[in-house]
């Protein structure tokens, strides 16, 4: 070929600039194309390069890229389409042809003698497969292995991606996936649900705001029952995102010319990037050994010289128009969408990042290390949990707000008994419990005066008869403290062990065995409390202080009650019965010790839970913890559950394709 080479036939046809005065040289219309072309490419290549390598690093798994998604109906001619287009002969056939996602990379190249092919896929076993291709002729029959590796069946779909990159000087600098077509029927060896698990793949892709639709349509058929093009639709209703792809012109029937022309003006079913019309070599012109270059000629000539199509502007028609504006369209859309990316990758990266520090280091290998990190865990465990215990508070996002309720729910079990302790208290005013108190004295006289009737062992009984009723009322106060605190070391337990579940489960049989201690114990010693109790003692300086107030604020009831029946214009009598057999001191008697005792139990008994729930308790499970992490045959509990170890590698792996990825951003 010597120094000259051929015009590439994706040059880029543009209009020169109207404004002479800045053009000093004449130069050649060749050249000036060759420059705007090549400028053209020096644009577009960084930007479609950025997104492939987003993808090869695998971002498409945690970030929508923007990408060409080709669609159509089963045999609508999309293989033919991109064969066109890359310039290889793809897998060809009946029934469905594309059985997973093919993302082609095309690269162009200024070299018209470069030609270098790769294919890249994870088979059924998930392994890697990476392959030079040597020639162009063997494209087919490689794409044709891979999906036979990557499907379980000779038929079957699969949606996970094959990767296939052609550098030549024969491809536009664009990067298309090719989704498999839509069919409507399984065939033999096929699963019968097969257009739905299409259709499911397809929406994958194009539901994406950030995917282009490339809808391949035949104009030999009515395109409004194309599936194809009633998907596109679905997803994007104005077109803002479709460009539609006749095919097959030459099979039309004489007369139905004039509606493909209206559909093509946007006349029929619009879309905001319109049609463009192209016409591939069949299977007779393959057979007949008619090349790509030869069939682009062809389609040249066949245009150019319809009766009807010859109308058509230039942009409307033929492969090299639809490439030139694929690479437009791509690259339009990866600049619009390249801020949002930026800020996606870096949310992303962030999240990702917290996760990790959730998830910790790699779990420890030798025996050493093992012991070493149950004992941290441990240590780490009873100095929250003693906190906690204390009535401070643990802020750490990994343990959920609830933990930080354990002081504070246990405060509110003590105020309700101390509720329920003045609840139950002798009401003073009660002439029931007057009249009965009366004749209680009365039963138990013997020869004595009426004014040395016995009044201790009375108060005694009454007294005694209001401690039993608190003693319930303490237990289940102890029941809901210590049933809150097991259910909170739980949670800690899970929280502070999830790395290691079977440790975490000893933990919790710890737990369960403390606690059964715990409340055989503390039940056991709030009982014996009720026992004292019984004994109905209080130091004189308190009894006596205690009756004071009493007298006092009996006092001033009774005066304000007399204030008050002077206002109603009552008349005041002089009282003329007397407290002789002192019922009335009795009362008074009994209300003092009752408000001694109840401050008394009210006091002692939530002193009592909390020396054993949240003292004896804890520090029976950090002695039994500490021998268990100090155990060799512990060991073998410090293994890392599989989901966590795998969603730690997952994580890692994110993190590392995040951070490449923010790395190939910042250099746009």
């Amino acid at each position: 070929m010597g120094g000259n080479k051929k015009r590439n036939r994706y040059s880029f046809p543009t209009t020169p600039s109207p404004d002479n005065t800045e053009l000093k040289t004449i130069v050649s219309p060749e050249e000036r194309t060759k420059a705007l072309a090549s400028s053209f490419d020096a644009e577009v290549r960084p930007l479609i390069d950025l997104v492939d390598k987003l993808r090869g690093y695998g971002l498409d798994r945690d970030i929508n890229l923007p990408a060409v998604a080709v669609i159509g109906d089963q045999s609508a001619g999309k293989s033919s389409v991109l064969e066109a287009i890359s310039g290889v002969q793809l897998p060809r056939g009946t029934g469905i042809v594309t059985r997973c996602p093919l993302e082609m990379r095309m690269k162009h190249s200024e070299d018209e003698d470069r030609w270098e092919g790769k294919i890249m896929y994870k088979d059924m076993h998930d392994m890697d497969h990476e392959e030079i291709i040597l020639n162009r002729e063997s494209v087919g029959e490689l794409v044709r292995k891979a999906q036979k590796d990557m499907t379980d069946s000779a038929k079957g779909i699969s949606d996970e991606l094959i990767t296939l990159e052609v550098t030549s000087s024969d491809v536009p600098d664009l990067t298309v996936i090719d989704l498999p077509g839509i069919a409507r029927n399984a065939v033999e060896g096929q699963p019968f649900d097969i257009e739905a698990k299409i259709k499911s793949m397809i929406r994958k892709y194009i539901g994406r705001q950030e995917t282009i639709i490339l809808a391949v349509l035949q104009c030999n058929v009515d395109i409004a029952t194309c599936e194809a093009l009633k998907m596109a639709k679905e997803f994007d209703d104005e077109g803002g995102r479709t460009l539609g792809v006749l095919t097959k012109p030459d099979l039309l029937d004489k007369g139905a010319e004039t509606g493909v022309v209206r559909i093509l003006n946007n006349m029929e079913f619009t879309l905001s990037k319109g049609y463009i019309i192209v016409k591939c070599r069949g299977q007779q012109a393959i057979s007949d050994g008619q090349t790509l270059k030869q069939a682009l000629e062809v389609e040249e000539d066949f245009f150019k010289s319809h009766r009807h199509f010859s109308s058509l502007r230039p942009s409307q028609w033929g492969i090299p128009n639809l490439s030139t504006r694929l690479s437009r369209e791509l690259k339009k859309h990866i600049k619009k969408l390249l801020p949002d990316l930026k800020e996606d990758v870096r949310n992303k990266l962030l999240e990702t990042e917290r996760k990790l520090h959730e998830l910790g280091e790699d779990p420890p290998e030798t025996a050493s290390e093992k012991r070493q990190m149950a004992l941290q865990m441990v240590t780490e465990f009873i100095k929250i949990t003693t906190a906690l215990t204390t009535g401070q508070r643990w802020d750490d996002p990994k343990f959920p707000p609830k933990i930080n309720s354990l002081y504070s729910s246990a405060r509110r079990s003590f105020v309700e008994l101390s509720k329920t302790a003045a609840l139950k208290q002798p009401d003073m005013k009660n002439r029931m419990l007057k009249n009965e108190l009366q004749e209680r004295m009365e039963c138990s006289r013997g020869r004595e005066f009426c004014n040395f009737l016995g009044k201790f062992e009375l108060v005694e009984s009454y007294a005694r008869e209001y401690i039993s009723k608190l003693e319930a009322p303490a237990l289940r106060c102890f029941d809901d403290v210590h049933r809150n605190t097991i259910d909170i070391l739980k949670i800690l337990a899970e929280k502070c062990f999830e790395k290691f579940p079977d440790f975490a489960q000893r933990a919790k049989e710890v737990i369960m065995k403390t606690k059964k201690d715990t409340h055989d114990d503390c039940k056991e010693e709030i009982q014996r409390y009720f026992k004292m109790e019984n004994l109905v003692y209080s130091q004189d300086d308190t009894y006596g202080s205690e009756l004071r107030t009493e007298e006092e604020k009996k006092r001033k009831e009774e005066q304000e009650e007399e204030k008050r029946r002077g206002k109603a214009g009552i008349s005041l009598v002089d009282k003329t019965e007397e407290d002789v057999n002192g019922v009335g001191k009795a009362l008074l008697s009994l209300r003092s010790y009752c408000q001694i005792a109840a401050r008394r139990l009210c006091d002692v008994i939530p002193m009592i839970i909390q020396q054993h729930v949240f003292r004896e308790q804890v520090e029976e499970m950090r002695v039994l913890l500490m021998d268990i992490a100090s155990d060799e045959r512990t060991m073998v509990h410090i293994q890392e559950d599989p989901d966590m170890a795998y969603t730690r590698r997952e994580c890692k792996s994110r993190h590392e394709r995040l951070q490449l990825a923010e790395e190939e951003l910042d250099k746009i």
